[in-house]
């Protein structure tokens, strides 16, 4: 299957989640497996005591406040129309409206590092596209599932 490239309008959108600081795939400290993994988790799990449901997923990515070199924070959230009354040890994160790039990943999440860098490093400047902001989307919907099979988003604004 091909990964297919798209712009899109991205309405502001609601997030309640949690984040944590990593050192990026592009980083030689890379350790988003033993950070990013743990978060995904606790975030699934708290949703699940509350009862809230995971239709959608975002992962939001941009650079750690305390800009050291390869430090990112993201923050992984259920996307909501309204935040529930009750969202427990959660967080809300809203995004704005954004023009964003798409490229979808295609497999297990053993091969996303490599599509992210396959995006940033030619399909991006192969369109023509120029980064806008400091964010980085992964989008989970119901494409995606545990197996090869599986299809997410990453996404980037743009000007």
């Amino acid at each position: 299957m091909t990964n297919q490239f798209e712009v899109v309008d991205q309405p502001a959108i609601k997030l309640i989640g949690l984040a944590a600081d990593f050192y990026g795939g592009m980083s030689p400290k890379f350790n988003g497996q033993e950070v990013l993994g743990p978060l995904w988790g606790k975030v699934h799990q708290t949703l699940a005591e509350l009862n809230i449901p995971r239709i959608k997923m975002i992962g939001a990515t941009r650079t750690a406040d305390s800009g050291e070199e390869g430090l990112l924070n993201q923050f992984v959230g259920a996307v909501v129309t309204e935040v529930p009354a009750n969202i427990g040890i959660l967080e809300v994160l809203e995004l704005p409206e954004m023009k964003l790039a798409t490229y979808e990943h295609h497999g297990s999440m053993a091969g996303l590092v490599a599509t992210i860098q396959k995006f940033y490093g030619e399909v991006l400047p192969g369109q023509g596209c120029a980064r806008s902001g400091d964010w980085h989307l992964e989008i989970y919907d119901e494409r995606y599932t545990d197996g090869d099979d599986s299809v997410m988003l990453i996404a980037v604004p743009i000007r």
